[in-house]
């Protein structure tokens, strides 16, 4: 698995010097309706995902993987020809936040196709190695672009493509020879049916749900924020780097957390984070670390959660529905995020965090310690 830990981690290093260049070319515009929909974009890729999810299926997960990280490194290599405009830059940028998300439905599918008894610190492990990268490149990726603007979207470029060979190996183990293709597609229609009558799942489908529409609140505007307390350009993403850097941590301990101390403590540290985000340069650095903590914990338990839970049937569609459940969600909040946030950037971040103090509702029902206690004798039965 340390090939796969490497692949993954070049892969979101060159993704991540790709995108936080393109943050901050696009935060230097000062608009703020295109700084709000390229960190809200990805929210968008729901209608492609939907549509594609059963290939996913059908391809088997393991080539769909590499040939997602193909055409992703393919993609970036137009950037540096661009004109440096807000709007065409962001459009553009869509083609490879579906390809992005995609690969992550195909990630998922193989999770759950390696054991359901190892899920939370498998997924954990992965989503931290995928931080690192995104650390880094978002550390990196500012500079090389104040260096000269080609530099950091031909770094994706190449780190991605060279991730894909250092994946190869790996993927031919998965998926041998003259077996490439998976269990088949289930219907788009069949897959969300199959999520909605799931009713063990339903419960910790609306935390999803709020958490992915305090998330988008949350951080749709953060580059705005992140420059008008006074952060220089040249370190705009020592902010980002810092958060991913508590993403990792948070996922990758995630498996060492009690999953009621996660599920009702990360709501409140994401609280903490997100205040001290609000402070002047440096100390709102100090805010993104404790948030990308506390979320990296939740989410890694949530998406635990979701998968014990999940329908077996066609894996990769319910996980395709899934997703674009979870992003419609964000994509509200990040729309609410731009049309609020023209009058005051922390708006939506201070409502955000109203969406994370929401999850302490849900205590006397689904995040119940004697449910969560049931729910994981359960688990352990199906294992």
């Amino acid at each position: 698995m340390r090939g796969v830990f490497l692949a993954e981690a070049l892969g979101d290093l060159g993704a991540a010097l790709g995108f936080s260049a393109l943050a901050l070319e696009v935060a230097r515009t000062g608009e703020a309706f295109w700084v709000g929909l390229l960190a809200v974009m990805g929210y968008l890729t729901l209608v492609p995902i939907l549509l594609l999810g059963p290939w996913i299926d059908r391809a088997h997960p393991a080539r769909a993987l590499l040939l997602l990280r193909l055409l992703r490194g393919l993609l970036w290599l137009p950037f540096p020809l661009l004109p440096k405009e807000a709007a065409l830059l962001v459009l553009l940028a869509y083609p490879l936040m579906v390809a992005t998300d995609l690969a992550v439905v195909a990630w998922d599918a193989l999770l759950l196709k390696a054991g359901r008894r190892e899920l939370l610190e498998n997924t954990g492990r992965l989503y931290a190695v995928w931080n690192l990268g995104g650390l880094l490149g978002s550390l990196l990726g500012p500079p090389l672009f104040l260096l000269h603007p080609a530099l950091p979207y031909l770094g994706a470029a190449g780190t991605l493509l060279l991730s894909s060979g250092l994946l190869l190996p790996w993927l031919r183990g998965l998926s041998p020879s003259g077996t490439p293709r998976g269990e088949g597609g289930v219907p788009l229609g069949k897959a969300l049916a199959l999520l909605a009558g799931h009713r063990p799942l339903r419960p910790y489908l609306v935390l999803s749900l709020l958490f992915a529409l305090a998330h988008a609140l949350a951080t749709a505007l953060l580059g705005l924020l992140v420059l008008r307390a006074g952060t220089p350009e040249g370190l705009f993403g020592l902010f980002f780097a810092l958060q991913d850097l508590g993403y990792t941590l948070g996922s990758y301990g995630a498996g060492r957390v009690p999953q009621g101390a996660a599920l009702l403590g990360g709501p409140l540290l994401a609280g903490l984070g997100l205040l001290m985000v609000l402070l002047p340069f440096p100390f709102l650095l100090l805010g993104g670390s404790v948030y990308g903590l506390a979320t990296g914990a939740l989410s890694a338990h949530l998406r635990a959660l979701r998968g014990w839970l999940l329908p077996k049937e066609g894996q990769a569609a319910s996980l395709a529905a899934l997703r674009v459940l979870l992003y419609g969600a964000g994509a509200l909040g990040g729309g609410l995020a731009g049309v609020l946030g023209r009058a005051d950037p922390a708006l939506p971040l201070r409502l955000g965090l109203l969406g994370f103090l929401a999850f302490l509702l849900f205590l006397p029902g689904p995040l119940h310690p004697r449910r969560l206690r049931a729910l994981a004798r359960h688990r352990e039965g199906e294992a």
